[in-house]
């Protein structure tokens, strides 16, 4: 009598939500939403306006607490330790704070020392998020004489400097021209491909 070897256990979510909701006052944003996103998965929140997707981002990224339910952020709850979660995710609201009289490098630098990223691991984070950003020869460059675009992939880059498993982006390419869009969203599938949820 033979035995089959066990099947691989299947990793947990990325995100877990179970009945997340929050209110403010009278008013209720986010209604009992429930899913999950698989590890290295792309997952795209889509709704009309006021329809709580901005919310929902928020208290994933243990800005916002959820008035009821709670959702599990690679493995921690962000109801019981919102700043756990901070660990394990970058973050890009929708306007996403750069220093504009600040250069490229010295806003990458500064959320370097905000996510307190070893000065040994920084150059060479620093050089791929140039190849992929395409921001290296610009790096001298104020921050706000920057095309939007370009400030949206130097926001990215900021979130993605110390290398989160999860990246949660909020209206990435709004405001941006066509080129940008397209340029943000390969940068996005390349980050996918490395394994970032």
């Amino acid at each position: 009598m033979s035995h089959a070897p066990a099947a691989p256990a299947a990793a947990p979510p990325a995100i877990s939500l179970r009945a997340l909701r929050r209110a403010f006052g009278g008013a209720v944003a986010v209604d009992d939403l429930s899913f999950d996103v698989g590890r290295g998965e792309l997952f795209g929140l889509v709704g009309p306006d006021g329809a709580g997707k901005t919310t929902t981002l928020r208290m994933l990224a243990g800005v916002l607490p959820p008035t009821a339910g709670d959702a599990l952020v690679h493995g921690v709850s962000v109801a019981r330790d919102p700043e756990g979660v901070k660990h394990h995710i970058a973050y890009m609201s929708q306007r996403f704070g750069l220093y504009a009289d600040l250069t490229v490098r010295e806003n990458i630098d500064f959320y370097a020392d905000l996510y307190r990223v070893p000065a040994a691991d920084r150059p060479a984070r620093l050089e791929r998020l140039y190849h992929f950003s395409n921001l290296g020869q610009f790096e001298r460059r104020l921050a706000g004489q920057l095309s939007g675009g370009m400030k949206q992939k130097l926001g990215l880059c900021c979130a993605l400097i110390h290398q989160p498993e999860i990246l949660l982006l909020d209206e990435p390419t709004f405001g941006v021209d066509p080129i940008s869009r397209r340029d943000l969203w390969l940068i996005v599938h390349e980050m996918v491909a490395q394994g970032v949820t």
